[in-house]
């Protein structure tokens, strides 16, 4: 069933939701993220469009996922590659941890990069005949990436209860 019209989405909602859904999914999008080469933004994105009862077509889930390709790979990837270098061998451990810590901002401010380029993106995405099933956005994605959805059921199932237990977003 798909909702009655396209709704305009705000990127500081979607903020404030992967915010609130995150710590509860961190394992699971850590681990697909390390496994199958998910990006936690656009898997948190097609939760929120569930829990918004919007839904997008197949080519435009694909627009989203080349949209994010490239910044995360040049931008997002790179500053997490780097933090992850810490502790380094060059670094006394006092002066680590600041820079360990910038790196983590700087890390979180392009994620949320990512997320406003999502809302824009979509809100500028045109309606259309074919759109999937927004309880089935999730799955498409996967496929899309090419991850082992079968195997991955049951936390695809857990997924979106985590997300519709969240209160008022």
């Amino acid at each position: 069933m798909q909702s009655s019209g396209k709704k305009i989405l705000s990127s500081e909602q979607f903020w404030q939701y992967s915010l609130s859904l995150y710590p509860a999914i961190k394992e699971v999008c850590l681990q697909w993220q390390d496994s199958y080469g998910v990006n936690i933004n656009l898997l948190l994105f097609v939760l929120y469009l569930d829990k918004q009862q919007q839904s997008l077509s197949e080519a435009q889930l694909q627009q989203l996922e080349d949209l994010l390709q490239h910044f995360s790979t040049e931008v997002t990837q790179s500053i997490r590659a780097l933090r992850r270098t810490l502790p380094s061998p060059w670094l006394e451990s006092d002066m680590q941890q600041p820079l360990r810590q910038q790196l983590l901002n700087t890390e979180l401010a392009a994620e949320k990069l990512e997320q406003q380029l999502l809302v824009q993106q979509f809100n500028r995405l045109g309606l259309s005949d074919d759109l999937l099933p927004y309880s089935q956005l999730l799955d498409h994605y996967l496929v899309l990436i090419q991850a082992p959805v079968e195997q991955l059921d049951t936390e695809i199932l857990d997924l979106y209860q985590q997300s519709q237990q969240l209160e008022g977003i």
